[in-house]
């Protein structure tokens, strides 16, 4: 519901006023005009790129309370940690690690119109007590932050997101600004059908970070690439920076033979840290107390460091979006930073490995769905620990079942964490079970490895790669940065020479963003041209890498 507010100072004015910045960054004046507008966007921004001030900056000029919806705790912490610093300091957190007490003061400033910003975690969006509440208040602005989440598509998926769109109605349709670093043409259609905006304006700005250096390195095996990680260090790896590995274990091990091969301070971050672990760690990084951190994929968001000079992950990730969004962490201050990439070919199994427990099966859907018609006559349903207890279920997959069902209606909140099926779910169980069909998603996020794979062994501009998985162009034949485009100017005794590329439609005929079509695959749109080659997503199978000649040109859809 558009809502235009008129200021008497310009935006750069209030910009400098209540945050002290002299100007914009890329991409963030033209997210805060369309907000201030009441222009629903969904905004990409680069890791780094300064996303919370799009809604931070409105949410103080606008008049009542800006709901920002966020998937991790910490990184609620760190906003009102930042705000707190500049002044701003009524804005509050609903999240797991508040008291009764504090969870009550909470709501109390929230019910009386006093607050600026509340951070909620989507799970809490489902409690209806608080979404009563939220309707009683004017909130002109509703924020979903890391919004590829949203999407099944996305790297991220968080079931509970899949409600946000309900909630916006039920709140009146306020403007709404989805705000990620990682969306791939795909998910970000995704993210505003699922939000019930279809029709948005999407802003993107700055896939192209130039100031980071790609990097690969291939390893045979893990003492290989524990020799990979010294010669690094002993050979120019300098400064503060992150080491990712895909399990606890590797990091465990890398941090361990840090320490006694190298004699380097570095630490171990893992979502299983106690809490004040966890901050003793993070202390240390900010403070460059010690050269890196190893961590899982759990450390990162939310970390305002500027100078990470280098990222290096040990472990092959699980797609590019994950890579881009980890690797960006270093160079926000725009000097150059390394981005490695230690990989040896069975690393997929891990990833592959991780993708087999995670989406749930006909029977897993099942088995909840007979639940919750066994005990159909509980008036206040069935609880999620008695589900949990019943299916034996893991609660990720659990929540994702319950979600899925809920999105669809087949079954409705009766008490907080309580749910029963609805009369639909009890007319139409096959319509239930249909839900249950991911093969479409497994395949998807099998063929998304199998891009980041093409990744680590293409021989071309990585730089580019990226680029064109994220659907832009770019022309150059060589970045002059990344490890294949050095490779090649010192090949050819011209550092960092940079000549014109041909047109990619001289090699393959297509371009990025074209509509093809395949006799197998049906109907997908090209990520990649190079060569004879093209790199075509296709909605039901994912990314497939073909022969130009294997597919047909589609007329582009408008």
């Amino acid at each position: 519901m558009a809502r235009r507010v008129e200021t008497s100072e310009s935006l750069e004015q209030s910009l400098q006023r209540l945050f002290g910045f002299p100007h914009f960054q890329t991409g963030q004046e033209e997210v805060v005009t369309r907000v201030m507008a009441g222009e629903d966007t969904l905004a990409i921004l680069a890791t780094g790129a300064g996303k919370s001030l799009c809604y931070q900056l409105p949410a103080m000029l606008l008049e009542g309370t800006t709901v920002v919806v966020s998937p991790l705790i910490a990184l609620m912490k760190d906003q009102l940690d930042m705000l707190a610093e500049r002044g701003f300091k009524n804005n509050v957190a609903l999240n797991s690690t508040l008291s009764d007490d504090q969870e009550a003061r909470a709501m109390a400033r929230i019910g009386a119109g006093s607050v600026k910003i509340v951070f909620v975690t989507p799970e809490k969006l489902e409690d209806d007590v608080f979404l009563g509440m939220l309707k009683t208040i004017s909130v002109p602005l509703f924020v979903v932050d890391e919004a590829h989440c949203i999407s099944q598509w996305g790297h991220d998926f968080r079931p509970a997101y899949l409600a946000l769109g309900q909630v916006i109605a039920t709140l009146g349709n306020p403007t709404v600004l989805a705000l990620t670093a990682t969306a791939t043409p795909a998910v970000r259609e995704d993210i505003l059908v699922q939000l019930g905006l279809p029709q948005t304006k999407t802003i993107v700005k700055g896939f192209d970070r130039p100031n980071l250096r790609y990097e690969v390195i291939r390893a045979e095996n893990e003492p290989a690439k524990l020799r990979h990680l010294k010669s690094l260090f002993e050979n120019g790896l300098d400064g503060t920076g992150i080491i990712y590995t895909a399990t606890i274990k590797n990091a465990l091990e890398v941090q361990k033979y840090l320490h006694d091969a190298l004699d380097l301070p570095a630490a171990v971050y893992h979502s299983k840290l106690q809490k004040h672990d966890r901050n003793s760690v993070h202390e240390l990084f900010m403070g460059e107390a010690i050269r890196a951190v190893v961590a899982t994929n759990a450390f990162g968001l939310g970390i305002d460091k500027p100078n990470i000079r280098f990222v290096v992950h040990y472990d092959l990730p699980g797609s590019v979006e994950a890579y881009t969004q980890e690797a960006g962490r270093a160079g926000r201050d725009g000097k150059m930073s390394r981005c490695i990439l230690l990989y040896r070919m069975s690393d997929t199994r891990v990833q592959n490995y991780f993708l087999t427990g995670k989406y749930p099966s006909i029977e897993d859907v099942q088995k909840i769905f007979e639940t919750l018609r066994y005990f159909g006559s509980q008036s206040d349903g069935v609880s999620l620990a008695d589900l949990r207890k019943i299916s034996q279920l893991p609660l990720t997959k659990l929540k994702v079942v319950l979600a899925l069902l809920k999105k669809a209606k087949f079954i409705e909140m009766r008490a907080r964490a309580r749910y029963g099926l609805t009369s639909d779910a009890l007319e139409n169980p096959a319509l239930v079970l249909s839900l249950a069909n991911y093969d479409t998603k497994k395949s998807y996020d099998q063929s998304k490895l199998a891009m980041m794979l093409q990744y680590a062994e293409t021989r071309d501009c990585r730089r580019k790669f990226i680029l064109n998985y994220f659907g832009e162009e770019y022309l150059e034949a060589s970045c002059g940065q990344c490890d294949n485009c050095l490779r090649v100017a010192a090949a050819a005794k011209i550092p960092n020479s940079r000549p014109s590329a041909p047109d990619p439609r001289i090699q393959s005929g297509y371009r990025i963003a074209d509509v093809v079509s395949h006799p197998k695959f049906g109907q997908g749109t090209v990520e990649r041209a190079e060569k004879d080659l093209v790199t075509v997503l296709f909605p039901k199978v994912g990314y497939k890498t073909l022969l130009a000649s294997a597919v047909a040109r589609e007329a582009k859809i408008a």
